[in-house]
């Protein structure tokens, strides 16, 4: 079901006009990732859509069929309740910052949030998440099918925040073709940003026949870009450690990258960095596929 409340939409001065964000059904809805997308909402002058994740079950299905009638309406109640005061309360919050926005959150238990969340983001300019490790099973798997499955950008935002205008921006730059999505992406806070880095970490992959840094500075110099390079080497073909360590000495406060995964039928095979960075980020990532 959705619902909102929005008017007639300003007009956007930003790079995002429609932003999706996704949180968990429970009694914290002020995570990071709301905060961000009001955050830059308020910046662009944008709309938010809210989709609230159906908490978690509580208990098995019974095998009993005659349990199993009373279970799902006890629990398809619970998690009504559950996900409407989420939904009511983190609406209440974004009204409160003089956001427009519309809201949803599934109403059964068997209800697939995230192949409905993918489908929302499709139709947003880009999606606003918590990042999240593997053990938040729910959360990482919505994480994941809307990265690789929705044909936009994602935005993760770490426990400690991110920044709504990012001012120093590091490319983890391979030459591929998810990577360069990314980076067209991403041109607009590239645009607005302060600094802006390529990085070419070297040590766990050939890259003798990537589109070397020089040519994106290249590219980026068109849409009136400073783009510097750099090329750091993994030591013991830690990637992500050595991502990281950089981050940490030029006080980076956003991460553009293409998101890597090894299957086509993917069943979480994510590539080494990727589940790295997306396990531990040290700031916020915008990805892309």
């Amino acid at each position: 079901m959705r619902q909102g409340a929005t008017t007639h939409p300003r007009m956007s001065t930003g790079p995002f006009k429609s932003i999706l964000v996704g949180i968990p059904g429970g009694e914290r809805v002020e995570t990071p990732a709301l905060k961000a997308a009001i955050a830059i909402a308020q910046r662009s002058q944008a709309v938010v859509s809210l989709y609230v994740f159906a908490p978690s079950i509580s208990e098995p299905l019974p095998i009993s069929n005659a349990r199993a009638v009373g279970w799902l309406e006890a629990e398809s109640a619970r998690l009504e309740t559950l996900s409407a005061a989420a939904t009511h309360a983190a609406g209440k919050v974004i009204a409160r910052a003089g956001v427009d926005f519309v809201a949803e959150h599934p109403h059964s238990p068997f209800e697939t949030g995230s192949y409905r969340f993918v489908h929302i983001a499709r139709v947003n300019d880009i999606t606003v998440l918590d990042a999240v490790d593997a053990a938040d099973a729910a959360l990482r798997e919505a994480a994941e099918d809307v990265l690789f499955d929705s044909g936009r950008p994602v935005l993760l935002v770490p426990p400690h925040g991110g920044a709504a205008s990012p001012q120093r921006i590091v490319v983890a730059w391979d030459g591929s073709a998810r990577c360069a999505r990314a980076v067209r992406d991403a041109l607009p806070l590239l645009a607005a940003a302060s600094m802006v880095v390529a990085v070419t970490v070297t040590g766990e992959k050939d890259l003798s026949r990537m589109a070397p840094g020089s040519d994106l500075a290249t590219y980026l110099a068109l849409h009136c870009i400073d783009c510097k390079l750099a090329t750091l080497v993994a030591e013991r073909r830690d990637v992500a450690e050595r991502l990281r360590l950089f981050v940490a000495e030029e006080e980076i406060d956003t991460i553009v990258m293409g998101a890597f995964v090894h299957s086509r039928f993917r069943q979480a095979i994510l590539g080494g960095v990727t589940s790295s960075l997306l396990d531990q980020p040290p700031v916020q990532l915008f990805m892309a596929h």
